[in-house]
């Protein structure tokens, strides 16, 4: 990877570029690419990938080389008037002008609007004796907002309408089931978002991907954030939201990020941890819980990087989990170093890719109670069929159900 990139002044790094940046393009330069400085630093290589890629966005938005990288354009702009000087030994010069993606200027004004469309007010939390040792967590498995589903190919219809619809009931039905406590934890395990581009491909490997416009998904997923935020400060004093970064939607990942944390800073209620790297630590008392949506890290490597990255953490608590996505089914493992890792289940449907593939999960949405004193002591699982009637009780008064037929075999 060549480092011409690097923007130095006067042999400093600008104050923009992140320790994390810094320790990154250091490595680069000692070891020569990515992947050797991601060996050396004892981190995945795809925490590197991202890090540098944040690092060369910011570089373009403050003037640093713009069109000078991989593909010709600034990372997050597009190739706007090309001016050719020629001479009389053929082109002398050419100035290339280069403005922000329009696209992603659009998608990314239609979430704040969305998010936005009424006034956050964070009222004082009136509770006068909330539970200080529990603190649930709410497990949001890979939602898959904008995935187009149809039922003739996928046995279920599903869009961004019924991926709301179904989401914001799931929640109210975990929420009301908590007491007011001092703090709660939104737990995104990644994949919010179904795609995070607007060309409907994947980004790495350009697969097509059943999906609806991106401007519809983008909003559907900032109201849903914006909905579990709120109903979860109805019990807690401080609510505590981790957004993994998805191999589907890492853009809408990091975006939603920076969105919550600018939309909630004034509150004093709302903290938004830093997903900059992929694995995130989150420490209560005596027990350590690490994320990550797990699409590349293998999953028997996952305890050795809990005890790597966070090692003073790990020595000094004594309950130890790690929450992972991506996998859509309900996995536990217990490693003999008595960490446990396990996922969680989505109430997205499976689209017709998933389904010809062969893959099945079970739909659920679940709350874990988690004690800084003695760790994972129960939870709460919301099946698909629990918030279909719950949705059923909400429409009665109209006669209009949102639930899908079960599917059934041709009876001869």
């Amino acid at each position: 990877m060549a480092l011409s990139f690097v923007p130095l002044e006067d042999d400093k790094y600008p104050r923009w570029v992140t320790e994390t940046q810094i320790k990154y393009l250091e490595a680069v330069k000692e070891h020569g690419t990515q992947r050797a400085a991601a060996r050396a630093l004892g981190v995945a290589p795809n925490a590197v990938w991202e890090a540098l890629d944040t690092y060369k966005r910011a570089a373009a938005r403050h003037g640093h080389a713009p069109g000078h990288f991989n593909d010709g354009t600034a990372p997050g702009y597009r190739m706007g008037k090309v001016t050719i000087q020629r001479g009389p030994g053929g082109v002398e010069r050419v100035w290339e002008r280069q403005s922000p993606d329009a696209a992603a200027q659009d998608l990314i004004r239609e979430g704040v609007a969305a998010f936005m469309e009424t006034p956050i007010v964070v009222p004082a939390f009136s509770c006068p004796d909330p539970s200080y040792d529990v603190v649930p967590w709410i497990q949001i498995g890979d939602a898959h907002i904008g995935m187009l589903a149809h039922e003739a190919e996928a046995g279920a219809d599903f869009n961004v309408e019924i991926a709301e619809r179904e989401m914001c009931a799931a929640f109210r039905l975990l929420i009301d089931q908590i007491e007011p406590c001092e703090r709660i934890v939104v737990n995104d395990l990644g994949d919010r978002d179904h795609i995070e581009n607007t060309e409907k491909l994947t980004a790495r490997s350009r697969v097509p991907l059943d999906a609806q416009r991106p401007r519809l998904m983008i909003r559907t997923s900032s109201k849903v954030m914006r909905f579990v935020i709120d109903l979860a400060l109805t019990k807690a004093r401080n609510v505590d939201v981790i957004i993994n970064q998805g191999n589907h939607s890492r853009f809408g990942d990091l975006y939603m990020n920076e969105l919550l944390t600018v939309a909630y800073a004034e509150s004093g209620r709302v903290h938004v941890i830093d997903n900059e790297s992929v694995f995130i630590g989150y420490r209560m008392g005596k027990t350590l819980v690490m994320t990550h949506h797990s699409d590349r890290c293998p999953i028997e490597r996952l305890a050795e990087v809990m005890m790597s990255d966070f090692k003073q953490d790990f020595a000094e608590t004594v309950f130890h989990y790690v929450d992972v996505g991506h996998i859509h089914h309900k996995m536990s493992v217990k490693e003999r170093n008595g960490i446990i890792i396990e996922s969680w289940n989505t109430l997205a449907r499976g689209d017709k890719w998933h389904k010809e593939s062969g893959y099945r999960a079970r739909q659920s949405m679940s709350l874990v109670f988690r004690s800084r004193t003695y760790g994972d002591i129960g939870r709460r699982t919301v099946p698909i069929q629990m918030v279909y009637d719950a949705i059923r009780r909400g429409h009665d008064a109209e006669g209009v159900s949102f639930v899908p037929q079960e599917r059934r075999a041709f009876a001869a």
